[in-house]
C-alpha cells in the first residue's frame, strides 16, 4: 500500500469534522430550498473530501487554468455535494447567501450543474450518463494535447480527470457506448469513482440492476478496484487514498473505483429511496447535525478549523498554478511556435476572415457530402484544433482527414476519431472535447441517427459548446434504405431546439458557408445536413449571403410585380430553380430564395427577411421534410406528411411530389387560388418578448 499523503495524516477528529461538515452543509441547500437531493452528497462527502483536498487541483482564483484537473458530477442531481466543496474551496461564487439561494431564479446553484452559469463546473450534467461520457472526451482531450504540445523536457499539460457517477449514470446507455471506447482508447488519466449505494428513485437497485459492473467494466479494458469497507466509516479513507494512488499509477487503463456507500448517512432515511430526492425536514436535519457533532440550529456552518484545512490546500494549488505559468515561460522561450499555437487554440476563437480554404470551387454537379469531404480538409490542415471523426461510417460521411491519422492508444496525436457505431457516446464525447478547451470538434453520422445522439446534442445547445455535426443522408433522398433511415421529422427538431444551427446547404458555394459558420461560432452548435445525391451546380449561390439565412437565389422582375416565390433548401432547391425557369417562360414571375440556414434567416432583422420574402405575394416552400415549421414563411407546401419509403431515389421524389413538373404545377395552383388578391402577409403579426430581463439571465 502507499502511504498516505501529508493531508491524509491531518487529525483524524478533524477528517471526520471536515466530512460531516460537507454532509451537513449539501444537506442544508435542499432544505433551503425546500427541494433538491441531500442523500447522495450525505454518502459520498468522505470521498469528495479526500479527492479535494489531496488530488483534484482546481483554482477559485483562476477557474479555468489550462492545467487543472477536470472534476465532473455525473450524477448531478447530487450537485449540493459540487457546490460544497466549491464553496469550501473558496470560489468567490459560491457564498453562503448563494448557497442559501439553491434551485432560485439568478442564482450560481441551480437545479443542476450548469457550467455556463458556475465557475468550477466543466460540463452541465443532471441527464444521467452524459458527464460520465463527457469525461471520456475531456481525457481524450488532455492525451491529446499532451501528445501535441508536450516535449521531453517539459510536461506542458498533465493533469487527470476525476468522476463522480451513480449507479443510474452506468444503467443509461450512453455511459456504455464511451466507456467502451474510453478502454479501447486505453485513457490513463480518467479515474471514475462509482458511488455504489443500491439506491433508485423506485428503491432498491435489485429492482433492475443486478450486473456485475465491476466485470463489464473489466471487460471494457477498463481497471477495477474495489473499497469493501463501507465508506462512511472514517477508517476506509485511507483504503480509498491507496486505490486512488493506484489508479493514478496505471497509465494504460482508465480506473473505476467501485465504493460501497450508504445514502443518506446518518439520516433517519438512510439506505432508502426517501433520503434522494426530497430535503430531510427540520427535525432529521437538526437531528443529523447532532448526530455529526455539529449546532443543530445552525445552517451552513462551517468552522474555523475546517476553513483552515481548506485554506491551506487552496494555497498548495495557487503554488501549483504559479509553477505551471512558470513552466509556460520557460516553454515559450524554448519552443516559441508551440507556445504560441498552443495560446492560439486555447482562445478557442476562429474569425471567418481566417478561414483561407473556403469557399471551394464547385462548377459541377456533386452530392453535398462530397462538397462537405472538400471543405472539411480544405480547413483541416489551417485549424489543427479540428478533432473529430463519424460513428462507423466514415466511406458514407467521408469525413477521413487527409492531413492526420486515427487517435488511437498509441497515437493520441492523431486527430481521426474511430468512434464505432456508438451516436450518443460520440455526441457526448465531443461535449466534453470541447469542455476540454483548445479543440473544436466535429462528429459524423447519417442524420437519421441525430435521433440516437439527441440527448448529447441538446446539451451541446444548452451548455453553448460549439460542437460540428455532419450528418449525411438528410432526406428520402438516401433511396432504398427506406423509412428506417429516412429522418423526415428531425429537421423541424432541431430548429425547434434554442441555440443550434441546422445547415442544408444546396451546393459547393453553401456548404462552403455552412462549414465557415460552424468554425466561426464557437458557442453554438451546427448540424451540417448533407445529401447522399448528386445536387446540381448553381450560378447565383453566394457564399457571402449565405451567412444571412436565406436570400434571393434568382429574381426575373421588381417584388411589387412578382407572382409567386419559391423557397427550397438543399436537395430541392434545384427543383425549384428549373421550375422557376418553366413558370417564368409562362409569364408567372417566380422568384427563388434559398434558405441553407433557417436559424440563421431567424436571427435577421425585420427589413431584411421582408425583403427576401415580400409581404402578400403567394409563396411555396419545397423540403423533403416534415411540414411544420414551414408555415411561417410559406402559404403552401410540399414536404413530407408521412414516413418514406425503399425504393431508388428518383421513384421516391416522383412518389412524394419532389419534381420540377409537381412544383411547377402547385405553384401555378397557388397563384391560381389568390388570384385577383394579396396571399396574407405571413410577416404582419406582433412578435412578444416574453421572457422578463434581469435574474436568470446567464
Amino acid at each position: 500500500m502507499t502511504p498516505p499523503t501529508k493531508k491524509a495524516k491531518t487529525d483524524i477528529t478533524l477528517q471526520t469534522k471536515c466530512i460531516n461538515t460537507i454532509r451537513a452543509f449539501s444537506a442544508d441547500m435542499p432544505e433551503s430550498a425546500k427541494s433538491g437531493h441531500p442523500g447522495a452528497p450525505m454518502g459520498m462527502a468522505p470521498f469528495a473530501h479526500v479527492v479535494f483536498t489531496e488530488h483534484c487541483a482546481i483554482s477559485p482564483t483562476n477557474p479555468n487554468w489550462a492545467n487543472r484537473d477536470r472534476f465532473i458530477l455525473s450524477n448531478g442531481h447530487a450537485c449540493a455535494l459540487q457546490y460544497t466543496m466549491l464553496h469550501l474551496l473558496g470560489f468567490p461564487q459560491m457564498t453562503v447567501d448563494q448557497c442559501s439561494k439553491f434551485r432560485q431564479l439568478g442564482s450560481y446553484t441551480p437545479g443542476h450543474p450548469e457550467n455556463f452559469v458556475t465557475d468550477g463546473i466543466e460540463v452541465s450534467t443532471g441527464p444521467l450518463g452524459q458527464g460520465i461520457s463527457n469525461a471520456v472526451g475531456l481525457a481524450m482531450g488532455e492525451a491529446h494535447m499532451a501528445a501535441t504540445f508536450n516535449t521531453e523536457d517539459v510536461k506542458l499539460v498533465d493533469h487527470f480527470t476525476y468522476v463522480f457517477c451513480g449507479d443510474g449514470c452506468l444503467q443509461e446507455g450512453v455511459s456504455g457506448e464511451a466507456c467502451s471506447l474510453a478502454g479501447h482508447l486505453g485513457l490513463g488519466k480518467l479515474i471514475v469513482l462509482y458511488d455504489d449505494n443500491s439506491i433508485t428513485i423506485d428503491g432498491d437497485t435489485s429492482l433492475s440492476f443486478t450486473e456485475d459492473v465491476a466485470k463489464r467494466y473489466e471487460s471494457y479494458g477498463w481497471q477495477v478496484l474495489t473499497i469493501e469497507e463501507e465508506i462512511s466509516e472514517v477508517s476506509a479513507l485511507d483504503a480509498l487514498r491507496a486505490k486512488l494512488e493506484e489508479a493514478k499509477a496505471c497509465t494504460d487503463k482508465p480506473t473505476m473505483i467501485k465504493i460501497k456507500t450508504l445514502i443518506g448517512w446518518g439520516s433517519a432515511k438512510a439506505n432508502t429511496h426517501s433520503v434522494h430526492g426530497a430535503p430531510l425536514g427540520s427535525v432529521d436535519l437538526a437531528n443529523v447535525k447532532e448526530k455529526y457533532g455539529l449546532d443543530p440550529k445552525k445552517m451552513f456552518q462551517v468552522d474555523d478549523d475546517v476553513k483552515a484545512l481548506y485554506a491551506s490546500v487552496v494555497s498548495e494549488t495557487e503554488k501549483k498554478v504559479e509553477a505551471w505559468n512558470a513552466l509556460f515561460a520557460e516553454y515559450t522561450k524554448k519552443y516559441p511556435d508551440l507556445a504560441a499555437e498552443y495560446t492560439r487554440r486555447m482562445k478557442s476563437k476562429i474569425d471567418v476572415e481566417e478561414i483561407k480554404g473556403l469557399p471551394i470551387s464547385g462548377d459541377k454537379p456533386n452530392a453535398s457530402r462530397k462538397h462537405g469531404q472538400a471543405c472539411l480538409n480544405a480547413v483541416a490542415g489551417d485549424f489543427p484544433e479540428l478533432i473529430g471523426g463519424s460513428a462507423d461510417l466514415t466511406p458514407s460521411n467521408l469525413t477521413a482527414l487527409k492531413c492526420s491519422g486515427d487517435f488511437q492508444k498509441d497515437t493520441p496525436q492523431g486527430r481521426y476519431i474511430r468512434f464505432g457505431v456508438r451516436e450518443h457516446g460520440m455526441a457526448a464525447i465531443c461535449n466534453g472535447l470541447f469542455a476540454y478547451g483548445g479543440l473544436r470538434p466535429f462528429c459524423a453520422t447519417f442524420f437519421n441517427f441525430a435521433g440516437y445522439a439527441l440527448g448529447a446534442i441538446r446539451l451541446s445547445a444548452l451548455s453553448r459548446f460549439g460542437v460540428i455535426y455532419i450528418m449525411t443522408h438528410d432526406t428520402i433522398g438516401l433511396g432504398e434504405d427506406g423509412p428506417t433511415h429516412q429522418p423526415v421529422e428531425m429537421f423541424e427538431s432541431l430548429r425547434s431546439m434554442p441555440n443550434i444551427h441546422l445547415w442544408r446547404p444546396a451546393d459547393a458555394v453553401e456548404t462552403s458557408a455552412a462549414y465557415a459558420s460552424a468554425l466561426k461560432e464557437a458557442h453554438t452548435p451546427s448540424v451540417l445536413c448533407l445529401s447522399r445525391q448528386t445536387l446540381p451546380a448553381l450560378d447565383t449561390s453566394s457564399y457571402e449571403k449565405s451567412f444571412k439565412g436565406g436570400y434571393v437565389l434568382s429574381c426575373p422582375t421588381t417584388p411589387d410585380k412578382l407572382n409567386l416565390v419559391l423557397i427550397g433548401t438543399g436537395s430541392e432547391l434545384g427543383f425549384c430553380v428549373d421550375a422557376a425557369k418553366i413558370l417564368n417562360e409562362s409569364g408567372i414571375l417566380t422568384r427563388v430564395v434559398t434558405m441553407p440556414c433557417v436559424d440563421l434567416f431567424e436571427e435577421q432583422d425585420e427589413e431584411y427577411k421582408a425583403s427576401v420574402l415580400p409581404s402578400g405575394v403567394p409563396t411555396l416552400s419545397v423540403e423533403a421534410s416534415a411540414v411544420h415549421g414551414w408555415h411561417k414563411y410559406s402559404h403552401a407546401q410540399i414536404a413530407m406528411t408521412r414516413f418514406g419509403a425503399s425504393a431508388p431515389y428518383k421513384d421516391l421524389a416522383v412518389k412524394f411530389g419532389f419534381t420540377v413538373d409537381n412544383v411547377v404545377s402547385r405553384g401555378k395552383e397557388l397563384v391560381a387560388f389568390y388570384k385577383g388578391r394579396s396571399a396574407p402577409a405571413l410577416g404582419d403579426r406582433p412578435v412578444f418578448i416574453n421572457v422578463q430581463a434581469g435574474a436568470g439571465d446567464h
